[in-house]
């Protein structure tokens, strides 16, 4: 797969070269390796959310869930 950036600094294209130099690596390997250890970090985690505010269709009743009751830890 391919994979185009556009926009990229004059700056930021040397920093990366020299850290591949550093590496004693290609560009094209550099970028590899930073693009696989940034996919294999644990997703951040969400900001806390307040509550939801729920009505029930049925009897109008309202009551407060938070979005851990309702969905769990599933994220």
């Amino acid at each position: 797969m391919d994979v185009l950036i556009r926009n990229l600094t004059a700056e930021t294209k040397a920093a990366l070269v020299e850290r591949a130099r550093r590496h004693e690596r290609s560009l094209h390997a550099e970028l590899l390796d930073i693009l696989k250890a940034a996919a294999a970090e644990p997703p951040a985690a969400l900001p806390d959310q307040k509550p939801l505010n729920l009505i029930d269709g049925r009897s109008r009743g309202a009551s407060m869930w938070s979005r851990d009751e309702i969905y769990g830890h599933e994220r």
